[in-house]
């Protein structure tokens, strides 16, 4: 987002000048620099060092080597560098001298040690012109609160006119010499000149020499009549063969025409050129160099020719040209991808959408840029998007949204999914967003249908539940009222074969009707206990349900006693384990337990010593009671019948039983939200295990 100027404290840029009223006033967060608020405490305090300072000072931060200065400094940057200089990179504003103290920078920065040249020559741009100027440096580094080189404090002082000045005393004593001996003072001019001359002659060659860049000087005639020494290193001529056009012998035939018309309009209009172009270089390859020329004057603004100097950018250029490639590759493929593909700046304003969005929107690129995507978002779901995608701009979180876009040849909303990843540079700062938006208005009808049955479903479902419900209670009522009215018509039928058996002496009843009688009472009580146990059942379901704290252990030993009368006479081992407190319906758990001991103690009449275990098991979430005992056991085959009303696996002549006692366990323990099952293996016993929740 755009950065209003930065406001600085009293305590920041605080001193006063011309340098520091405008770094108060220059927006930062436009610089590599970023806003004055995010500088670290160690540029800030370097930066109050340079303002406080008499000499000529100037900091450059971090690997883009960022200038700040000040007002000492400014007057040796001069009209033509200062004040543009400030908050841009070194390379930039000294992109003439920068093979010479790029090298010196990146030392510093990589060794952490502070270098010092005095006197150090240097071609300047000034005024238009290359001039030569002299200059003493002190470099420093500035280490950062992690103790890495953040950049480097440099001390400036031009010893320009010191270093002329004192050429000039040292040739004039010469000449001053050699005047003596010959008497001869015009001889002593036409020396002074030649001697400087060939001074100047001999730094410009060392200078060049030793510079990591090709370096090449014309005439005001066109033609070229120096080259220095990484020239010829490089396309591996003498120079001789360079000399005059012979070194266009080596530019690449297809950039001939181009360089040539470049060099040529600019020196017949004086001025400075950048070109590109490739130069052979000695292993017969051809290399793309990047040349710079400026027009070269003497102080009387007389016209003497060029001055270039040449770097080799052969590797970024492939790079470029990869780049533009993979640029190329991704542009085809975002206008043929049947997807809206987008991107947005820092600041979440588009920037650009495919082929695709414009046919389907019928926006033209100039309409949606900005934010004029949204008019075609449904309105309502405009302010939900909006808003989820500034946050995700703020936050610089993934992006990600379900909305409408109204399709222009029809004007019907269809349902998309847009989603978008921040791109960030190499210090974490969001540089760009790119995104897509694909349709997913089939899977949103598909969506909405389902929906709909699932309603339809539901609503289906509670009309039936509540079908069975009023069946079930209509069963129950007619069960309960059944067996309710069934159970005095058996008790008189028992009572009278009791009155009819007293008043009938036995011995005046044959054989064959005491049978007959005995059976009738026996009928009539097995019916009683079969109505009893259904009347329980049925009240098992229509009995409000009261939960309190149980001691289990307390509750088995009052039904441990309650079985005295069945376990009489026989030899019974009850391992009764500690069992824990749960809560639920004492009466209710109470009958659970009755069904199941009794149930243990049945089946294991038959065996001669009975055991029977009751333990517990904890689980996260429930508690499991078992049973166990090692009576008669029933086939797993047919364990699904044992908890269903009258279903039984022995005969009345084995095992006297209802049919209806484990149906009642089953409907109690699914009242308490719990389980239950059983596993059992033929004569080896059986286990019936029941569980409760942990409320």
């Amino acid at each position: 987002m755009t950065e209003a100027k930065a406001t600085i404290g009293n305590n920041f840029f605080a001193k006063s000048g011309e340098m520091v009223a405008m770094m108060r006033s220059l927006d930062w967060s436009q610089t590599p620099l970023g806003s004055v608020k995010t500088w670290s405490p160690s540029l800030k305090t370097a930066v109050s060092i340079v303002q406080a300072a008499v000499l000529p000072m100037y900091i450059a931060w971090g690997r883009d080597y960022i200038q700040i200065y000040n007002d000492a400094y400014s007057t040796i940057l001069g009209p033509c560098k200062h004040p543009t200089a400030l908050g841009r990179s070194m390379r930039e504003t000294f992109a003439e001298i920068w093979q010479v103290i790029g090298s010196i920078f990146e030392q510093v920065m990589s060794k952490g040690e502070a270098i010092c040249q005095e006197n150090q020559l240097l071609f300047v741009e000034r005024n238009g012109n290359l001039q030569e100027c002299y200059f003493t440096f002190s470099y420093s580094p500035i280490h950062d609160e992690t103790g890495k080189v953040g950049g480097i404090l440099a001390t400036v002082i031009e010893t320009t006119a010191q270093v002329l000045s004192e050429r000039r005393i040292e040739m004039l004593r010469g000449v001053s010499a050699n005047t003596a001996k010959t008497g001869d003072m015009s001889q002593q001019h036409h020396q002074l000149a030649q001697a400087a001359l060939r001074e100047s002659e001999a730094c410009f060659r060392h200078m060049t020499d030793t510079a990591p860049v090709l370096v090449w000087m014309s005439g005001n005639d066109k033609l070229c009549y120096y080259f220095n020494k990484p020239w010829l290193d490089f396309t591996g001529r003498t120079l001789e063969q360079e000399m005059g056009n012979g070194w266009t012998e080596g530019v690449y035939p297809d950039d001939f025409q181009h360089c040539l018309d470049t060099y040529t309009n600019a020196f017949d209009a004086r001025q400075n050129f950048q070109m590109e172009y490739r130069l052979k270089r000695f292993d017969g390859e051809y290399r793309w160099i990047f040349d710079t020329g400026v027009p070269r004057l003497t102080l009387t603004g007389e016209f003497l020719g060029y001055i270039g100097s040449c770097v080799d950018i052969h590797d970024r250029k492939l790079a470029e040209d990869a780049l533009r490639a993979s640029e190329e590759q991704y542009r085809i493929l975002t206008e043929v991808s049947p997807l809206v593909i987008w991107m947005a700046n820092s600041d979440g304003h588009i920037t650009y959408c495919n082929q695709y969005w414009l046919d389907y929107t019928g926006l033209t690129m100039a309409q949606t840029v900005g934010e004029g995507c949204t008019s075609v978002i449904h309105p309502d779901d405009r302010d939900r998007v909006l808003h989820t995608w500034q946050q995700a701009v703020i936050q610089a979180t993934n992006y990600e949204v379900e909305l409408r876009y109204r399709r222009a040849a029809d004007g019907v909303y269809h349902w998309y999914i847009a989603r978008g990843l921040p791109i960030q540079d190499a210090a974490g700062v969001i540089i760009k967003w790119v995104g897509i938006a694909s349709d997913i208005h089939e899977r949103k009808q598909a969506e909405t249908a389902m929906q709909q049955l699932n309603e339809i479903l539901e609503q289906r479902i509670q009309e039936r539940t509540a079908q069975l419900e009023a069946a079930n209670k209509e069963l129950e009522s007619f069960s309960y009222s059944v067996s309710h009215d069934l159970i005095a018509p058996f008790r008189n039928i028992s009572g009278f074969v009791e009155l009819l058996h007293k008043r009938l002496n036995v011995t005046s009843l044959d054989e064959t009707s005491q049978r007959y009688l005995k059976a009738i009472a026996q009928t009539a009580k097995q019916a009683g206990i079969l109505i009893e146990e259904l009347l329980t059942f049925s009240r098992m379901g229509r009995t409000e349900m009261r939960y309190v704290t149980l001691n289990m252990e307390q509750l088995v030993q009052e039904v441990q006693c309650d079985l005295l009368t069945e376990t009489k006479g026989r030899i019974i081992n009850w391992h009764i384990q500690s069992l824990p407190q749960v809560q639920g319906d004492p009466s209710m758990l109470r009958l659970v337990l009755r069904n199941l001991m009794s149930n243990a103690v049945k089946y294991t009449q038959t065996r001669t010593l009975t055991e029977i275990t009751i333990g517990s098991i904890d689980h996260e979430d429930e508690v499991v009671f078992f049973v166990r005992d090692n009576g008669v056991g029933f086939n797993m085959q047919y364990v699904h019948k044992l908890f269903g009303v009258f279903q039984r696996l022995h005969s009345d002549a084995q095992f006297e039983g209802t049919g209806v006692g484990l149906a009642n366990v089953q409907r109690i323990i699914y009242r308490h939200n719990g389980r239950v099952w059983a596993e059992g293996v033929v004569g080896s016993g059986a286990t019936f295990y029941f569980s409760l929740p942990k409320l």
